[in-house]
């Protein structure tokens, strides 16, 4: 069934870390101001181990046991603080908008590789024959979630032997903004 799962992640902006010009240089999205993503490489899981209170709020499906069904318990659990950390609502293959939860905001639309680990969109190199730098938001997502499905598509087609692109899938991302 689908649903909205939380995830809480290192933020990846200018502010946070020294690799930003790199970053920019490599992807090619020299007008984004933060990387909001899913991605364990650029944007870090911050739970790292699961412990035993975890196991009554995560989703219990391999690769998804460090998202949460229960946003209060993540919030508490990671002592969030949003200078460094996002807290991401997550939904994998939408097929339409889902409405932004009270207290979150709408990013785009992520590519995540077959191992919900990486992002195809935002850290696997340039893919100019399916979309440019410019096809990306602020955030580095996609605005149009046509645009991501068919981005997916494409890849999963074009590179069928890429562990990342054979079984890559969209996922909507949102922001937790509303920090009282």
């Amino acid at each position: 069934m689908a649903a909205w799962y939380y995830t809480a992640r290192k933020k990846f902006a200018p502010s946070t870390t020294s690799d930003w010009q790199s970053y920019l240089n490599f992807s090619g999205f020299h007008h984004i101001s933060e990387l909001v993503s899913a991605d364990s490489i650029l944007c870090p899981n911050l739970v790292t181990e699961i412990i035993d209170s975890d196991w009554n709020h995560n989703v219990h499906e391999d690769l998804y046991i460090d998202c949460f069904l229960d946003f209060d318990y993540l919030k508490k659990r990671i002592n969030f603080d949003p200078i460094w950390h996002n807290l991401l609502a997550i939904w994998e293959r939408p097929t339409s908008i889902e409405i932004p939860l009270v207290g979150f905001e709408q990013c785009g639309f992520d590519l995540l590789d077959s191992y919900n680990s990486i992002s195809v969109l935002t850290n696997c190199g340039q893919f100019p024959q399916l979309f440019k730098p410019d096809s990306v938001n602020r955030y580095g997502l996609f605005d149009d979630l046509s645009l991501a499905c068919q981005s997916a598509e494409q890849l999963r087609n074009t590179y069928p032997e890429d562990p990342h692109c054979q079984d890559c899938r969209v996922w909507q991302i949102t922001r937790y903004v509303n920090s009282k």
